[in-house]
């Protein structure tokens, strides 16, 4: 119980803490994996939920404790499964937050001081932004940005978007995001929590710029089907 208590502080802080620095130590890490594995799991599931933790920690964890069952090699099966383990919490959590936004609406923001707290109108405000600019790919982009995300997945269901396309478009975001902080975790057991500590400080301006190339991408794509549907 304690350490399961002792993660879950530590996802909610700052990643330089001791705690966060214990779990990435490899004797510790591979004594304790048994626990390490369902608490990354939950974390992530609460997440998308909309408790206030972060991904990044956990999902760096998961390539940092795959890499040490793999005595520090790199098997493209064994990631894809921690890919699998991971995304499908995410995804879970996602879509609980989406079918809270189907099921009850914007209304539910007057009726729980919990969802008026996670659904600022602020936030609001700026998801309803992209939806008008960008339409069904807003779940992508609100994917990366953590401070929206739960907006962005109830607003999505709030405005009766297509469950399938939502987690289509979920699941794109997950598939450009998560294989950076898988991979983050595996060089951090190769190098060590201070090559770590030094990598995540840079690893901000190269995601956006990733995700912002994938988001084009993936909306030119889009538009060239619309297109030839339309000529058709």
């Amino acid at each position: 119980m304690f350490l399961s208590v002792a993660f879950v502080a530590a996802m909610a802080g700052d990643s330089n803490t001791g705690i966060v620095a214990q779990f990435f130590d490899p004797a510790w890490n591979v004594e304790h994996r048994y626990i390490i594995w369902p608490a990354i799991v939950i974390i992530l599931f609460l997440s998308g939920f909309g408790v206030p933790l972060p991904e990044d920690v956990p999902l760096t964890l998961s390539g940092f404790t795959t890499t040490k069952l793999l005595n520090d090699q790199f098997v493209f099966s064994a990631f894809a499964l921690t890919f699998i383990i991971v995304v499908v919490p995410i995804l879970s959590g996602d879509i609980v937050a989406y079918s809270l936004g189907r099921r009850f609406g914007f209304g539910l923001r007057d009726r729980s001081k919990i969802i008026a707290s996670a659904i600022t109108d602020k936030g609001l405000a700026r998801v309803s932004r992209w939806f008008d600019q960008y339409g069904n790919f807003t779940v992508f982009l609100g994917r990366q940005v953590a401070g929206v995300r739960f907006v962005t997945f109830y607003t999505a269901g709030a405005m009766r978007m297509k469950l399938i396309k939502f987690i289509f478009f979920d699941f794109m975001g997950c598939f450009v995001s998560v294989p950076v902080w898988l991979t983050l975790g595996h060089m951090a057991a190769m190098y060590g929590k201070i090559w770590l500590d030094e990598a995540s400080k840079r690893v901000g301006t190269g995601f956006l710029v990733g995700t912002a190339a994938a988001a084009v991408l993936l909306f030119l794509f889009a538009k060239y089907r619309s297109f030839r549907q339309e000529r058709r």
